[in-house]
């Protein structure tokens, strides 16, 4: 599970907005986007999903999730979609707590490659919902499929999506559910011991300041069913979290293909997480790094807020717009081969 110190500092004050953009060169150019609400049966209520995808002309030159740490990505609010059939990708990014705004770098990058991509919003998790935090692991995926639901449901984007076409794509705690839609199942005793020693996830601080149990709080079911999406082709994990708990059976082999990704030098527990897939290290980047880029004052803010400033860096060359850059390439490539 992401560690908590970052999920808190993309989480403190950073909430999801679209503000104005200033008129600029590459405005016209920038991909659309819009949010939808979407019915989630598995959670009884409603979340949000915002939806990027390549634009005509048009729509309200916007900012998706500026923040005083997060430069925000540009995009143009409620263009109309391009002519064309765009392949689907659903996207979840980050831990437990993370910013809601945390995927619109690679939603944009990818939509400006011809993709219509869509976040899907889990509710917000504050700092006294531990306990409710567990369920997230398997409601998560649930959240995907819901947000796939809605975009289907919509007759303008139905229009503009090619049939047979959908992809998952997901980032720490959504990598984890961009494997349970692909098939990948939790195996409930597994998870249920993701916080003992000497395992101990990054939450588990968090679970035991609040006197959460796993092995009690999640004894139920829930942590063992199938999330599969049968409309899910093809799903691309970076650094998915909890993968020592999967039930090694789900996995081999997943029933739709799977590619792995991660930072830093290591594989850890992914080496053998699927046989047959090799997992593939991004150059460069680091976990930060899978987060926005960062305002001149980001460092200092986290500071100030007792976080790490950390989350800002990513050792200094390339830049982390060059290393978003990279890893979108290399995502939209596997998208493209996968989704032919």
């Amino acid at each position: 599970m992401l560690n908590h110190g970052i999920g808190m500092a993309v989480a403190l004050g950073l909430g999801l907005h679209a503000a104005s953009l200033r008129a600029d060169e590459g405005a016209d150019r920038a991909p659309g986007f819009r949010t939808l609400t979407v019915e989630a049966p598995a959670r009884g209520q409603a979340i949000g999903a915002t939806v990027w995808y390549p634009a005509k002309d048009g729509g309200d030159p916007a900012v998706f999730g500026a923040s005083p740490v997060f430069t925000g990505v540009a995009g143009r609010r409620g263009a109309a979609v391009a002519d064309g059939r765009f392949p689907v990708v659903l996207i979840a990014h980050g831990g437990l707590r993370a910013n809601p705004g945390a995927a619109g770098w690679i939603a944009a990058a990818l939509a400006r490659r011809g993709t219509v991509a869509v976040i899907a919003h889990p509710p917000p998790l504050k700092p006294t919902d531990a306990r409710r935090a567990v369920a997230e692991a398997w409601l998560r995926p649930g959240d995907l499929s819901a947000a796939l639901d809605a975009v289907l449901a919509d007759p303008e984007l139905a229009s503009h999506t090619a049939p047979g076409r959908v992809a998952a794509l997901g980032f720490f705690m959504g990598g984890t559910s961009a494997l349970a839609v692909a098939g990948g199942r939790l195996d409930g005793e597994r998870f249920r011991g993701s916080c003992d020693a000497p395992r101990r996830g990054p939450d588990c601080g968090w679970f035991a300041a609040q006197g959460v149990d796993l092995h009690a709080d999640a004894a139920g079911p829930e942590a063992g069913a199938s999330r599969r999406d049968p409309r899910v082709a093809l799903a691309v994990a970076v650094d998915p979290e909890l993968a020592d708990s999967f039930a090694p059976a789900s996995l081999s082999p997943p029933a739709a293909p799977v590619h792995l990704l991660h930072t830093g030098p290591a594989a850890g527990a992914l080496k053998t997480l699927i046989p047959g897939v090799e997992p593939e290290a991004l150059p460069a980047a680091t976990p930060f790094s899978l987060f926005g880029v960062c305002t001149a004052k980001a460092a200092a803010i986290l500071e100030d807020e007792g976080e790490d400033p950390a989350l800002c860096r990513d050792g200094g060359v390339p830049s982390r717009a060059a290393i978003h850059d990279r890893i979108a390439a290399r995502i939209a490539t596997l998208l493209d081969r996968g989704l032919h």
